[in-house]
């Protein structure tokens, strides 16, 4: 999983702000509106009697189609189908884990089940496996290649975990899911948070959106930080860094939504709040609006709620919490990415519209946000690991709380749920088990060493508790994604193109180019990379101002570039840079396999695509230290960082993520010819 705060700050959505233009409007057509229901009312009073007739035909013939309706039988299937999936548990880390006896609960299941390494997709990203986990297809048929995407007509990059579209939400899956067969079927089925589900699915049962929920910014997640020290040049990508000068009393905004008004720049809304120095500088009062609250030094704030007035009968309610970083000699105060309000979100996050509402009932207060833990404030230093970890802990506990609560009401039917922490866990903390990568610590304290470890026997301790449950007829899914393994260097995939003459800036002599492809001389440039590993050909009649005929003469310039890439080592290391490079052909096949990219890179491990690469940077180096907290990765070729699956039921070998699709349909009463009509690219497990 990839944790990106924002490719932009045009990438929000944006909110028309109505105003005193629209009031004008109203008193304007207010006598004609009068003069209507004048008419109308007389009317009514002239044919009441027949009004009143056809009125009670109409109820009549209501409450029949709805006695109907509701007097309909669900499936007859009483079984269970329980899928856990926790994003990123490695074979590396768990198979060592249960032979010396450190996941008693996997052993067991193993045992009286069965294990199986999980071959992964091809990018093995989390957005894409995770949809070819729930439709058992490939991306050329999801439509989901990587986090980054690319206009081809404008060279405009931009997320494809969520799209807004005249101020609505759009679907960005474009294939069907197992929770819709299942509904088809009337089989109840509840989905918590399964990655890019937003917006969220109209099934027989209940889910709640996960990956590609965006916070209140219509970012995947945009922190606030105030501090009273000078700041350096470096941008920071993931949050809003503001200097404030240092007061006893100081005024500060909680940062809300752009509000576009008439033709004007579109501003952010705003709602100040106060912080006052304690006397013991071991805390501050806040206050705004109707609150006012102590905050004490090092400790995470309970939710807040804040709402954004954003036009005449429009608001968007959020909540978020703070964490008081520094008091002296700075002033130090983070706060989190604003997350919409479970019980009134500015856009659906769940289906039904009220589940996410009944939920905060239920549990409590929850992050919404899709990606909910904050790495780039770690990894930007504004906060540090401590305080991350407590976050990772509260997202632990609420996702926890939610299985329970369906697990304790689920009878019948399919039941997922989706757990990002052992992904983030090792993203953040793998530093600190690899001897080799830059930013080991031998003397760092014991606790972050065996993070990973705990984490792995937290998702132990949860799976046996739903093992508990588990009668002899239903059936558990246990999987991951991906696996995972060291990120040590950080390649710069359209600088190597440069260096190469595939692309060229539009001054030659620049060091570097910006991001977004901003730099780009098109009218020379053959080849050009976004995302973590894609490669694209600037390809005539496809790109806006592409130069590479189609045919044989961009096939010749793929070849070309796998095999100097393949060629290409680390002078440092001495170690192969790329394992394998993959055309398009090879992985990507079906109805949208024409909006894949030309080439996939498969990097060899402690490799993988640079942060600038993804936003079509061209920095000066080639090839960097990884000198960010962000240490473990999985954007590696997928052959070399397989997930995991156990079940309670025996599996055949060499499973495929692709396989889980197909092996619910056949549960649910799908026959083998019925299942091969679906275009699925797997396979039953059993």
């Amino acid at each position: 999983m990839i944790f990106f705060g924002y490719i932009d700050p045009g990438t929000g959505f944006t909110v028309l702000g109505l105003g005193g233009g629209l009031v004008a409007l109203l008193a304007g057509f207010f006598g004609f509106f009068v003069l209507f229901f004048k008419r109308i009312f007389s009317f009514f009073k002239k044919h009441g009697k027949a009004i009143a007739l056809i009125a009670v035909i109409l109820g009549v013939a209501g409450l029949a189609i709805t006695g109907a309706l509701m007097s309909r039988k669900g499936s007859s299937f009483d079984k269970k189908i329980i899928i856990l999936g926790f994003d990123g548990l490695s074979p590396k880390i768990l198979e060592p884990m249960m032979q010396n006896g450190l996941l008693p609960n996997f052993s067991r299941l193993k045992e009286h089940g069965s294990y199986r390494r999980l071959s992964t997709t091809n990018p093995p990203q989390s957005p894409v496996a995770w949809t070819g986990f729930a439709t058992g297809q490939n991306p050329g048929k999801t439509g989901i290649f990587d986090f980054i995407v690319r206009n081809p007509k404008t060279y405009d990059l931009s997320l494809s975990l969520s799209r807004i579209e005249k101020g609505k939400p759009q679907r960005v899956m474009k294939s069907t899911c197992l929770w819709q067969y299942t509904s088809l079927k009337k089989i109840p089925t509840v989905i918590i948070t399964c990655p890019v589900t937003f917006p969220p699915d109209k099934i027989y049962g209940r889910m709640l959106s996960g990956m590609g929920v965006p916070d209140i910014l219509g970012t995947e997640g945009t922190f606030t930080f105030y501090t009273t020290e000078k700041l350096n040049k470096e941008k920071d990508i993931g949050g809003k860094v503001f200097p404030v000068r240092k007061s006893s009393v100081m005024v500060l905004d909680f940062i809300g939504p752009k509000i576009a008004k008439g033709a004007g720049e579109a501003k952010n809304a705003k709602v100040p709040f106060k912080v006052t120095r304690g006397k013991d500088k071991k805390s501050v009062i806040i206050e705004y609006r109707d609150n006012k609250f102590e905050l004490p030094l090092g400790q995470w704030s309970r939710w807040k709620e804040v709402t954004f007035k954003l036009g005449l009968f429009r608001k968007a309610r959020g909540i978020f919490k703070f964490y008081l970083v520094e008091t002296e000699p700075e002033f130090k105060l983070y706060i989190s990415p604003i997350n919409f309000d479970p019980r009134d979100p500015f856009f659906d996050i769940s289906y039904p519209s009220g589940y996410a509402k009944e939920l905060a009932g239920t549990i409590g207060l929850y992050y919404t946000r899709g990606m909910p833990m904050d790495t780039w404030a770690v990894n930007e230093k504004r906060l540090a690991e401590g305080p991350f970890i407590e976050e990772a802990n509260e997202v632990l506990r609420e996702k926890k709380a939610m299985l329970d609560l369906e697990l304790r009401r689920f009878k019948k039917g399919l039941l997922f749920c989706y757990f990002e922490s052992p992904d983030i866990i090792q993203h953040m903390f793998w530093r600190y088990t690899d001897p080799g990568h830059p930013l080991y610590e031998p003397d760092a304290p014991g606790k972050y060493k065996k993070t990973i470890a705990d984490w792995y026997q937290k998702i132990d301790a949860i799976l046996g508790e739903v093992m508990q449950g588990i009668t002899e007829g239903d059936t558990l899914f246990v999987l991951s994604d991906h696996g995972f393994d060291t990120f040590r260097r950080t390649v710069h995939l359209n600088s190597w193109l440069r260096k190469n003459g595939y692309l060229e800036l539009k001054n030659p002599k620049a060091e570097s180019g910006s991001e977004l492809l901003a730099d780009i001389d098109w009218s020379k440039t053959r080849a050009y990379a976004i995302g973590f590993g894609a490669i694209y050909v600037n390809q005539k009649g496809r790109e806006k101002d592409g130069i590479v005929n189609p045919g044989g003469a961009t096939e010749a310039l793929k070849g070309e570039i796998s095999r100097k890439l393949q060629e290409w080592r680390d002078e440092k290391y001495a170690k192969q840079v790329v394992s394998k490079v993959y055309p398009r052909e090879e992985i990507f096949w079906g109805k949208y396999a024409g909006e894949a990219p030309d080439l996939y890179t498969g990097f060899n491990i402690g490799y993988r695509a640079s942060w600038q690469t993804a936003i079509g940077g061209v920095p000066r180096e080639l090839m960097e230290d990884n000198l960010k907290k962000w240490s473990g990765s999985h954007l590696f070729n997928p052959n070399l960082i397989p997930g995991i699956i156990f079940s309670n039921k025996k599996l055949k070998e060499n499973p495929s993520i692709y396989d889980i699709t197909p092996t619910v349909l056949k549960m649910i009463g799908y026959d083998n010819e019925k299942i091969e009509e679906l275009n699925l690219d797997g396979a039953p497990l059993f």
